[in-house]
């Protein structure tokens, strides 16, 4: 799914001298207009002056997101909070900075704050859902989603996480209707891919093979569905059947960063590093401010004896990404191949509290056995 940032653009929260003024009024047109070289010099200018400037911050914040830089994104919007806490604008895109490094449990607590502040925020509530779901709280985003399916019944994109919800819930019969009305209102194709989407999320993998393929029966140049296929043969391990379907989408869309991203993975899993480098440097230089590209390069590179190369994309990898024990495993690999022995005892060290704090967070705590994916 694709959300589009809000806008923080009132210059009447702009208390400045009139210079300042001007300054920030010039750099809101820039950021409408998508010059946002223009823009974020403008924004800085009057945080120069202005440090406090909460609109100037949440601005920059936006530039920094569009232009996949989520770490100053992150950094400027909590920045922006620390002044004005309550602001569902920033607390919507510091959320949304988060969704899009799929990291749910981030997102989840500012987006549930935006529902607390204003109840009947649609978008803010459907995100929250998204992200219960991605957590694990079924029974909550379930409650939720079925109350935005009765406020707006025709949405096929809430009807999808519905449906979708089910299916992690085991719940097939309510699955299936659900599915049933969004065929009736997204419409044959659409519908498909969809489903197809939603078994996928929940690990049903011939099912979304299955789904795919009728919708590519229906409309064979159906946007994106043969990059859901190379997903779903990435998860089957079907090794050659994925390098196909990636193959496809590169040779229509050669710059498509997640095609390149994942087959890049790939061939970097199946130990075919020197195919594997020229795609994920090109997924790393489309999605700058995503991890996985630098931690698959940073593997390659370090297989293939450039340890020096491997350590750069792997701290670039953590910096991005600080919850990923693995990342901090070989990066830690890669630091002791270099003899920087002292660095990598602490990636180490990082690797070790990471994954007792998953084994800690994994108990349950209700004398029930916790479920496993």
């Amino acid at each position: 799914m694709r959300f589009t940032a809000c806008l923080c653009l009132c210059a009447c929260l702009l208390r400045a001298a009139e210079p300042a003024k001007e300054v920030f009024d010039g750099a809101v047109r820039a950021l409408g207009a998508g010059d946002y070289e223009t823009a974020e010099r403008g924004f800085q200018a009057v945080l120069r002056e202005q440090p406090r400037n909460v609109a100037a911050l949440g601005n920059l914040g936006v530039i920094y997101s569009r232009t996949s830089r989520a770490d100053q994104a992150i950094a400027v919007y909590r920045r922006a909070l620390q002044m004005s806490p309550d602001d569902k604008a920033l607390l919507l895109n510091l959320g949304l900075v988060y969704l899009k490094q799929e990291a749910h449990a981030k997102a989840l607590p500012l987006f549930a704050r935006v529902v607390g502040i204003d109840p009947e925020h649609l978008q803010a509530r459907q995100l929250l859902a998204v992200c219960r779901v991605y957590t694990g709280q079924l029974g909550p985003a379930i409650h939720d989603l079925e109350a935005l399916h009765a406020a707006v019944p025709g949405d096929d994109g809430i009807l999808f996480l519905l449906g979708f919800a089910y299916l992690k819930n085991h719940d097939s019969e309510k699955a299936k209707a659900t599915f049933q009305s969004m065929f009736e209102a997204a419409g044959p194709a659409r519908a498909q891919f969809l489903l197809g989407k939603a078994n996928y999320e929940a690990t049903q993998f011939p099912q979304a093979e299955a789904a795919f393929f009728e919708v590519l029966r229906l409309d064979p140049a159906f946007p994106g569905v043969h990059l859901e296929l190379g997903k779903v043969y990435i998860s089957l391990r079907r090794t050659e059947d994925a390098i196909r379907e990636l193959e496809l989408v590169l040779k229509d869309t050669p710059g498509d960063a997640d095609a390149s991203y994942f087959l890049g993975a790939l061939l970097v899993q199946e130990g075919r590093y020197a195919e594997g480098i020229p795609h994920l440097d090109r997924a790393r230089k489309t999605r700058p401010d995503f991890w996985a590209p630098y931690f698959y390069l940073g593997k390659a590179k370090f297989r293939t004896e450039h340890a020096a190369e491997a350590v750069v994309l792997l701290q670039r990898a953590v910096e991005l990404n600080p919850d990923e024990a693995s990342a901090y495993y070989q990066l830690g690999t890669a630091l002791q191949a270099c003899g920087r022995k002292v660095e990598a005892s602490r990636a180490f060290a990082r690797v070790r509290d990471l994954r007792a704090a998953a084994t800690e967070a994994a108990k349950p705590d209700d004398g029930r056995v916790a479920g496993a994916r």
